[in-house]
């Protein structure tokens, strides 16, 4: 019986998320000659050749695209028991609320969920909903913490992390003279207005083919190339979204996603609100611009 270390496993997943083994080697707080070490030996217990390198990319073998998922889970189940050993145990009520913008693309739903998984005592509720309805349940006392996609940053509020807006889809117009198909977010939201705003400035002819009280909804419609929409990059990167070709589409600037908290939330919230912000952290790192590095 052969057993798989969870420090290897951590170097196969920083060097497949970095592309690098130098960049790995930073965020797991090592060398490079460590990390390739490492990669040796998970190499020869599982027999298998698990990347692929050249003097510009290191990219994962099929096999280790199949061992990606079980290891990503298996350090999941691994940081859950290692934080229930050694923090006391929590309990009560918090209540969390998001804009469906960063349910999208945080990865907030992982990241709840093994909230709920290791602490279960903890009664957690989250929301998700548009920017107007969440100000005003946080203002009213109804929310712990509130998570949002946001252009200017109020007082009390802490920036988690900052993406551009983008444009994302398949669709291209027919002809050179033809109207981008354009997917119009929910109505109300920052990304409704961020998108007629710069259509509005902008010289390129555009029609609305598509409109939804959902965001998922109008991504899907992305993925199936009936138009294409503003997203922030992480949700894009989420969603495995293309990008069009500029042809003259006005830039989108960029958005931050703020976590606010109530001033007298308790010991469970204060957890959840860390947790959010390691997660928006390790995403960050992932999704950086990588560029060929050895």
């Amino acid at each position: 019986m052969k057993d798989l270390p969870a420090s290897l496993l951590r170097a196969l997943l920083a060097v497949i998320d970095t592309r690098s083994f130098s960049r790995a080697a930073r965020e797991l707080g090592t060398t490079q000659p460590a990390v390739s070490l490492q990669i040796r030996r998970l190499e020869k217990l599982v027999g298998a050749t698990l990347l692929q390198r050249t003097t510009r990319s290191v990219e994962p073998t099929e096999t280790a695209l199949r061992v990606l998922p079980i290891a990503r889970e298996l350090l999941r189940l691994q940081t859950i028991v290692l934080t229930r050993m050694d923090a006391p145990a929590l309990s009560g009520q918090v209540r969390l609320g998001a804009d469906e913008s960063v349910a999208l693309g945080l990865g907030l739903i992982e990241t709840v969920r093994d909230f709920a998984h290791a602490w279960p005592r903890v009664e957690l509720q989250l929301r998700i909903d548009d920017g107007a309805a969440l100000r005003e349940g946080f203002a009213q006392g109804r929310l712990d913490l509130l998570l949002e996609h946001a252009d200017a940053v109020p007082a009390g509020a802490t920036v988690v992390s900052r993406e551009r807006l983008l444009w994302y889809g398949r669709a291209v117009p027919a002809t050179d003279s033809a109207p981008w198909p354009v997917i119009a977010p929910p109505p109300g939201g920052f990304l409704r207005r961020r998108s007629d705003a710069a259509l509005a400035g902008s010289a390129a002819r555009h029609r609305i083919v598509f409109e939804a009280p959902s965001l998922a909804m109008c991504v899907e419609a992305a993925r199936r190339g009936l138009g294409i929409v503003v997203l922030p990059a992480d949700v894009g990167r989420a969603h495995a979204l293309d990008r069009p070709a500029s042809r003259g589409l006005p830039a989108l600037g960029a958005t931050s996603v703020l976590l606010q908290q109530r001033s007298d939330i308790g010991d469970a919230a204060v957890a959840l609100r860390n947790a959010l912000r390691q997660s928006s952290a390790a995403r960050r790192t992932r999704g950086r611009a990588r560029t060929p590095e050895r």
